[in-house]
């Protein structure tokens, strides 16, 4: 029998490629799941932990190689594939996954072990999805690139800008890792810009759905009136796909907020993902917020002459594909952040005049608390608050930090204790009927009166430079609207609007990606995917990151591989590779040893250390291969 592997696991290209790609190299038997694994770490150990460090990852998953494992031998079997039979993904470091810790880039939760998996991640399991690592986020996703316990994500595209807007872009490392192709497609979550940022600064699919439409239950929350889940692929078929799995309904209520409140009754949808294709944009007539290109504005957006070119580029399209676009005001904003009328960051008709310090005290405290204890943790009041978001002293971007919006994490464990639950804050009941009253009025009536369809705009005004917290020009140019936040800011999602954003092309002078943003009525959600479609479709202005696809040669010997005082040594004649790149090995007759290996230089802010990965790799009876990771 030859004992190399076969041709096909060299002959597969894994950058951009789609999940019908997968589908059909793993279903063919061109390549196993277990390869597929192999061809992603080794360019996640060639550009994350190594070469520009692009530091999109926080933990590895430890039975990644064990649930590959098991793809495998149920293809064998005979058994049908499962939606996203083998297929890996990545998931944002605030999402429980049993097995793993769930710190949310917080220091105060290293240590915070899932008790099981969130609702997401265990319908990927189901259907049979490999979870590679949990990815980057500031703490708490309370922000956007500031660094948390494993640091930041950089820039795939061009690292001089951040891979997302620094006040609001949490989903960083998920987007990262999806633009690099270090995974067929990524989770985020959104609060405020959080998902619709980083999917921009990396041209990704970028869906933000309505309320309830995917369970929130084991996603560490945020402001739980604004949370949602926010999955990221590299076309619109992918996230048709992922989709598929994700709206699921969820039978438990209890721990996703929106579905379990019973202050505001939410329809019960559901939609055709799998059938859903592009929609003819004839006749569609379409408003444009002027605010957003370049036209006036009540408040200052900053709107740069790159993007105002390729929106006139994106208008073009549109309108070739028989759409009318017309310029128009943006009352669902404008109206929203009018302080005049509250003097607070936002304006919501009929909210308690406190709502605002409520949602960024006490609310989260509860409902952190809430997640702890779900999570078979005492409880806030045993956390140190200080350690929740710690910031260097004299932090540069704190110069423009709005103080409206500060959250005094010192306090919160002490707030955790007040009596009542979540639902018990006074105020509830009117605050959620207000924030859906005001998507009514300022959004959805309006889009009728001016018999609209959707409205679509740049999804942000410029990107901001990486070195903003050590130069004073970059953190000032960073922190303006229309940079900080993705365009629409908060109001977007406080007043539950769905989302489809979709790359609108590459900014020539700095390389990096635009996404155009279709928004649109509340549980219009599939409609805004098939507007985007007929986009995509027409456009593909999506590029790849100059990332090189990372070569390499396999005997594929047998093998055999433990570890002894801390070395990793074994048996056989394997291929190794250390951060994608071949190691060579000490041997002695049937025996090799893998020598002492130098600590990876740390990304700037990151607490925890990351460790050399370590891929063994040797073959299978069916001279497919086989691999053993191991981090040192």
């Amino acid at each position: 029998m030859d004992d190399a592997p076969k041709k096909g696991f060299a002959s597969f290209n894994i950058i951009e490629a789609t999940i019908s790609d997968f589908r059909n190299a793993l279903d063919s038997g061109l390549l196993t799941s277990v390869e597929l694994l192999i061809l992603h770490l080794q360019r996640i150990g060639a550009y994350d932990l190594a070469g520009p460090q692009l530091n999109a990852f926080t933990t590895f998953n430890p039975s990644m190689f064990d649930e590959a494992r098991s793809s495998d031998a149920r293809r064998a079997s005979g058994e049908k594939p499962r939606l996203l039979e083998g297929i890996p993904y990545t998931i944002k470091d605030g999402y429980k996954y049993l097995g793993m810790n769930v710190a949310a880039g917080s220091p105060a939760f290293e240590n915070l072990m899932s008790s099981d998996d969130a609702f997401v991640a265990a319908k990927l399991r189901e259907a049979g999805a490999i979870m590679i690592g949990k990815t980057n986020m500031p703490p708490m996703a309370a922000g956007g690139m500031q660094r948390g316990l494993y640091g930041r994500a950089e820039s795939p595209y061009n690292q001089e800008y951040l891979t997302a807007a620094f006040s609001s872009g949490s989903s960083n490392g998920a987007a990262t890792s999806t633009a690099a192709s270090f995974a067929a497609f990524g989770l985020g979550s959104e609060t405020v810009s959080s998902g619709r940022s980083p999917g921009s600064n990396n041209g990704l699919v970028t869906y933000t759905p309505s309320r309830g439409l995917i369970s929130c239950r084991g996603l560490w929350p945020l402001y739980v009136t604004c949370d949602v889940v926010v999955p990221y692929a590299r076309c619109i078929r992918d996230m048709c796909h992922i989709l598929d799995v994700l709206t699921i309904p969820d039978p438990v209520e209890k721990g996703d907020f929106w579905r379990e409140q019973s202050f505001v009754n939410l329809p019960k949808t559901s939609f055709d993902w799998a059938g859903l294709k592009p929609c003819s944009l004839k006749g569609k007539r379409i408003g444009v917020p002027r605010m957003y290109v370049g036209g006036e504005s009540k408040k200052p957006i900053v709107v740069s002459e790159s993007v105002i070119k390729l929106w006139e580029r994106a208008r073009i399209d549109l309108e070739s594909l028989g759409a009318e676009v017309i310029l128009t005001d943006f009352p669902l904003v404008e109206n929203y952040e009018d302080d005049s009328i509250s003097l607070e960051p936002n304006n919501v008709k009929g909210a308690p005049s406190d709502w605002n310090k409520l949602e960024r005290g006490l609310i989260i405290a509860k409902a952190w608390d809430r997640f702890l204890r779900e999570n078979g943790h005492p409880g806030l009041h045993e956390i140190d608050g200080n350690k929740l978001f710690p910031k260097p002293p004299g932090y540069l971007p704190d110069t423009f930090f709005e103080i409206k919006n500060a959250i005094d994490y010192a306090g919160l464990p002490k707030l955790s204790e007040s009596s009542g639950s979540l639902y018990d804050i006074q105020g509830m009941s009117d605050a959620l009927q207000s924030l859906e009253a005001q998507r009514k009025l300022d959004f959805e009536d309006w889009l009728d009166d001016r018999n609209l369809d959707f409205v679509v705009f740049p999804a942000n005004g410029d990107v901001g430079k990486a070195n903003l917290e050590s130069n004073f020009e970059s953190a000032r140019h960073a922190l303006q609207n229309g940079v900080k936040y993705s365009n629409g800011n908060r109001a977007i999602r406080h007043l539950g609007v769905p989302t489809v954003s979709v790359c609108m092309g590459i900014l020539e002078e700095i390389g990096m990606p635009v996404n155009l943003t279709f928004a649109g009525k509340a549980y219009t959600d599939d409609k805004l995917m098939e507007y985007a479609f007929a986009f995509e479709e027409k456009t593909k202005w999506r590029r790849a990151p100059g990332l090189d696809s990372v070569e390499f040669e396999v005997k594929g010997g047998k093998m055999t591989v433990e570890e002894n005082e801390g070395k990793i040594v074994g048996t056989g004649n394997p291929d190794v590779f250390v951060n994608g790149s071949r190691q060579e090995v000490s041997t002695e007759g049937n025996r090799f040893e893998i020598p002492i290996l130098q600590k990876l230089p740390v990304p700037v802010g990151r607490v925890v250390q990351q460790k050399n990965m370590v891929l063994v790799l040797g073959s299978r009876e069916d001279n497919h291969l086989d691999a053993e990771i191991r981090f040192k």
